[in-house]
């Protein structure tokens, strides 16, 4: 793994960093890479800090794609239980309090400034990243709210990701696939085991998908995790918008939920993380009822994941950024949207294999319509443009900002037409800005 130095910057006075958004620039000042894995500094900051989850159930969740949406479902899914709950996630879409919530609600600017001069106060000597510092502020904020269970997203692999720190009592590997090669490896074995690195011994492991690395097992079996893999030990099966599942609790006792999902283009989406989150939490908890379950899964809401915007035509927002997603996405358009035509506006980040998620989406599409992404780290759209004309696509528009090719699309648009925003979080977050 590539090893980056991080440059310290010094202590700025408390007082020059009044409000969120000092904090912010101030953080993304302290380096310059994104990127530094491993758990020696971020932990030895949390010792400092003295944070004590001993009294909490820790849920770490990992996977290439769907760890937001499985960590959504198993939220509501244990709010229904009466949990006080804390969720970190990342990244956000627009604000950045969401990505920590307290009891369903994102934390406000005060909670957030006030956990990162903390985490300054303690860290003196010790670099930390951008995300590292993000892990320490929502850990800081759920030590002091009174919480049961904590549920933390993995940002990047797992083994050497910043909340990895805690030990997880019940871990969640959503799916393997490639994507962030240059950190993890390159083929699915080798990520595989990065992400199995959040596994503890003697606790359950839950892997997600059907197609489970070998390495993923062998960890488990090496380390004595509890595994529990999707399609033997719980099952879940979708037919005419009846979604059947079936899973054990830890004492082997079966339970099942059946539930009709025509309408609710989250759950028809998605409805394999909230089969992995369903398992987890009857793993969690002993009493509960289907009705409960039911309503909890109905009233999960998660911005730009399948999310339907209704106006003069249909607006679908998706942050799928990987080939592995846009295979879903794909799935879900053709099943939503049969015979509709659609659009898509399309900015990427650079890193991320272009050639193949257009690949996969071109069949379906009647007209592109490229942007740049006002970041560092956008791609340019003559190399979006070069990838679309190898799919053999002719129907390329292109645009300096998303803004504008939102523009031009809703301008071009039929009442039946449907227009697909997608390849990174920051495409989604161009548009919700403008609705």
């Amino acid at each position: 793994m590539p090893n980056l130095c991080i440059a310290r910057v010094p202590n700025q006075p408390e007082q020059a960093r009044k409000t969120l958004a000092d904090w912010l620039q101030y953080l993304e000042r302290l380096h310059p890479a994104e990127i530094k894995l491993g758990l020696d500094r971020v932990g030895a900051v949390a010792d400092r800090m003295k944070l004590d989850f001993s009294g909490h159930t820790v849920i770490t969740i990992a996977g290439t794609n769907g760890k937001g949406s499985t960590a959504a479902f198993l939220e509501k899914l244990l709010a229904s239980s009466g949990k006080a709950v804390g969720v970190y996630r990342s990244p956000h879409l627009l604000h950045y309090n969401e990505r920590i919530t307290v009891r369903g609600q994102p934390v406000n600017d005060t909670l957030l400034c006030q956990a990162f001069a903390a985490i300054e106060a303690k860290r003196e000597e010790i670099p930390l990243t951008y995300f590292e510092f993000g892990t320490l502020a929502a850990l800081q904020i759920f030590a002091e709210a009174g919480l049961d269970c904590l549920i933390l997203e993995v940002g990047l692999g797992g083994r050497l990701d910043a909340v990895n720190i805690l030990d997880a009592d019940i871990a969640l590997i959503t799916n393997i696939a490639l994507d962030h090669i240059e950190w993890l490896g390159d083929n699915r074995e080798a990520i595989g085991l990065e992400k199995a690195g959040i596994m503890r011994a003697g606790k359950p492991v839950l892997f997600g998908d059907t197609d489970m690395p070998d390495s993923v097992r062998q960890h488990a079996e090496k380390l004595g995790a509890l595994l529990y893999c999707s399609g033997s030990a719980f099952q879940d099966s979708l037919t005419d918008n009846q979604w059947h599942w079936q899973g054990f609790d830890a004492k082997g006792r079966k339970h099942v939920l059946d539930m009709n999902i025509s309408g609710d283009s989250l759950l028809q989406s998605f409805y394999g993380n909230a089969a992995l989150a369903l398992q987890a939490f009857v793993l969690l908890e002993e009493e509960f009822e289907p009705l409960q379950l039911e309503e909890a899964l109905r009233n999960t809401r998660i911005p730009g994941r399948f999310q339907l915007i209704p106006r003069t035509y249909t607006l679908v927002l998706d942050v799928a950024h990987n080939p592995h997603a846009a295979q879903k996405l794909l799935a879900n358009i053709r099943h939503s949207f049969a015979g509709k035509k659609l659009h898509v506006l399309l900015a990427m980040l650079q890193g991320k294999d272009h050639q193949e998620f257009v690949k996969i989406l071109a069949p379906q599409v009647q007209q592109w319509f490229l942007a740049g992404l006002e970041n560092s780290r956008g791609t340019a759209t003559k190399i979006l443009y070069n990838a679309l004309q190898n799919s053999g696509q002719k129907r390329i528009a292109v645009y300096d900002t998303v803004p504008e090719a939102f523009q031009a699309a809703e301008a071009s648009l039929d009442a039946e037409d449907v227009l697909l925003v997608t390849g990174s979080f920051y495409t989604v977050a161009g548009v919700l800005e403008q609705i």
